[in-house]
């Protein structure tokens, strides 16, 4: 009688034990690098956010009270606004006063000139470690701030911490 070839149930185990093993290792590394790559996706956005704003300023002399003046101006695209989690950026227009309230110009209308740009990350909560910074000059547009449990102005309003030039935009009239 001959003697069939084939797998023994011990030798498929095994295999099957191997590929498992593979899997557990890889799989971390595949959403890790996902994570990683919707970070970056969210900071490259944030960067041409922040371009937007600077081409607004330069138009108008102040920042807008939202980003949906930026899409309706046609500074930004539709939906250019929101990060990789389909999230709206957070933004936070300063006035010339240093606060965020309804302080207003000579003209009578409100003037933002500085603010603040952010994302709340993955997990969606503000706060947290996750929470992706502008990538252009962070020290004056970020809801992190040195030295500052609030978010109104920014710690560098005086003119402290810009070095580097004027990367992240001049100022309206507050140097």
């Amino acid at each position: 009688m001959k003697k069939q070839g084939g797998f023994t149930l011990i030798e498929l185990m095994i295999v099957i034990a191997i590929i498992g093993l593979l899997i557990a290792i890889v799989i971390p590394d595949l959403l890790k690098t996902r994570e990683e790559s919707e970070v970056e996706a969210c900071k490259a956005s944030l960067r041409g956010v922040q371009s937007a704003l600077e081409l607004y300023y330069t138009h108008y002399k102040y920042y807008p009270n939202d980003l949906k003046s930026l899409i309706t101006e046609g500074y930004l695209s539709e939906n250019a606004d929101k990060d990789p989690w389909n999230r709206v950026f957070r933004y936070q227009p300063l006035f010339s006063g240093g606060g965020s309230g309804d302080e207003t110009g000579t003209s009578g209308s409100k003037t933002a000139s500085n603010y603040l740009l952010g994302s709340d990350g993955p997990d969606g909560k503000k706060g947290t470690d996750d929470d992706v910074e502008p990538p252009i000059n962070p020290k004056r547009h970020s809801f992190k701030q040195a030295g500052s449990g609030e978010s109104g102005a920014p710690a560098t309003e005086s003119g402290a911490g810009t070095e580097g030039g004027t990367e992240g935009g001049t100022e309206g009239g507050t140097q």
